[in-house]
C-alpha cells in the first residue's frame, strides 16, 4: 500500500496538531525583587560610609528552591506552571537588602562581599514561611545584628508575621509572600542601632 505525498503531508500535519495540543503553557518566572519602575533614590555615600552586610537568608530546605509551593494541610503542592526566577533565599535576601537600603541612603547596605569588615552584619533565619490554600500566610524569623566592634552589644530579635490574601494565581501568591518579606525587612530595619 503506497501513500501519496498528499496523504503523507496530511498525516504529518495531523501529528503536529496533536503535539501542539499537548504542549504545556509557557513557564512563568516570578521574583520578590523591587519593580524596575520603582523610584529609588540614589545613595549618597561618603568615603567613610558605614557598611551593613546582610548575609544570605537561611530557609528550611524544602523552601529554598526555585519551586513555588503552597501548603494544603500537611501536603506541600508545587506549582506546575510557575517558578521563582532564583532560589527563594536569594530573592528574599535581595528584597530585604533593597528595602532596608531605602531607609538609609547614607549607608552602604549590601548582600555582596565587601573588601573590608562591615560595620554591622545581619543574619536572618526564617524558620517558617507558609502560604496555605486558604490564603493565610505565616512567616516566623529570628535575626542577629552583629557589630564589628566587640564592645558593642549583639542585637537579637524575632518576629511572627501573618497576612491574608488571594492565592487564586501564582502572581497573587508571589504578591502575598512579597508583602510578608517587606514586613520582615521593616522589623529588621527597626532593630538596627542608630548610626553616627
Amino acid at each position: 500500500m503506497m501513500f501519496s505525498a498528499r496523504h503523507l503531508a496530511a498525516a504529518l500535519l495531523g501529528a503536529c496538531t496533536l503535539l501542539s495540543g499537548c504542549a504545556s503553557p509557557p513557564l512563568r518566572l516570578y521574583t520578590l525583587g523591587m519593580p524596575s519602575d520603582q523610584n529609588v533614590q540614589p545613595p549618597h555615600l561618603s568615603a567613610r560610609a558605614q557598611t551593613v552586610q546582610i548575609a544570605r537568608i537561611m530557609l528550611p530546605d524544602y523552601l529554598d528552591t526555585q519551586d513555588m509551593v503552597i501548603r494544603n494541610g500537611e501536603e506541600i503542592l508545587r506549582s506546575p506552571k510557575s517558578r521563582w526566577a532564583t532560589r527563594l533565599s536569594v530573592g528574599i535576601t535581595d528584597l530585604i537588602t533593597n528595602e532596608i537600603a531605602t531607609f538609609h541612603p547614607t549607608l552602604l547596605i549590601t548582600d555582596q562581599p565587601l573588601a573590608d569588615a562591615a560595620t554591622l552584619r545581619i543574619q536572618v533565619n526564617v524558620s517558617r514561611f507558609d502560604v496555605d490554600t486558604d490564603g493565610q500566610a505565616v512567616l516566623d524569623a529570628y535575626w542577629a545584628i552583629m557589630p564589628q566592634d566587640p564592645q558593642q552589644p549583639l542585637i537579637r530579635e524575632r518576629a511572627h508575621l501573618t497576612a491574608n490574601g488571594s492565592v487564586a494565581s501564582d502572581a497573587d501568591m508571589a504578591a502575598l509572600m512579597r508583602k510578608l518579606v517587606i514586613m520582615l525587612a521593616d522589623k529588621v530595619n527597626a532593630s538596627l542601632p542608630p548610626h553616627q
